[in-house]
């Protein structure tokens, strides 16, 4: 689809508030994403994420990394079910800017507001995932200080190439009560 008619179709379901599946596949196979489209760039989709009828985190995208956005009469009839529980009307939007220039001015703002992130690289041989705060930004890369699943902080950050990022997810619960729990190793 040629790309003013992908922004004009994206413009369109950020006003009418569709819920949407972006579909996308990597090296592991498909990591579709299912939620509301709130802000696009020449580069970049910001989606507020949908998690078992909850508003549940944000992900960030790039626009050539995925292979369709599907709203369908499923994803209408999931859009009527949170308007009518009334999750839509409270939790909807994202009360904080995150410039979508590039991806360093993205890890920039996110590092601002002190979100942690998640940062995977889903299209590498050996998919790369990283949750953690961020410790560093720079013009081509970004350092996440990686924790464990016993919320145990790595002594040292790890360095991510902008280029190998395929998705970002931040200010979610998982990321969020993981944060409230961490230790220094000793």
């Amino acid at each position: 689809m040629p790309t003013k008619q992908y922004d004009s179709t994206i413009k369109n379901h950020i006003e009418e508030k569709d819920f949407v599946k972006i579909k996308r596949t990597f090296t592991e196979g498909s990591a579709d994403i299912t939620g509301f489209i709130l802000q696009f760039s020449k580069d970049f989709l910001l989606l507020q994420e949908e998690e078992e009828f909850y508003l549940n985190g944000y992900a960030i995208i790039r626009k050539d990394q995925f292979e369709a956005i599907r709203c369908n009469k499923y994803d209408r009839a999931l859009k009527s079910m949170l308007k009518k529980e009334g999750i839509i009307n409270s939790d909807y939007g994202i009360n904080k800017k995150i410039r979508l220039m590039s991806w360093q001015a993205i890890f920039e703002d996110l590092r601002k507001h002190d979100y942690h992130v998640i940062v995977e690289c889903e299209n590498l041989e050996e998919p790369v995932f990283l949750i953690g705060p961020i410790t560093k930004v720079n013009k081509n890369s970004v350092s996440i200080q990686y924790y464990d699943p016993t919320g145990l902080l790595d002594k040292a950050p790890t360095k991510v190439n902008f280029k190998d990022i395929t998705l970002v997810k931040f200010d979610n619960r998982y990321i969020n009560v993981f944060k409230k729990y961490l230790r220094t190793r000793g």
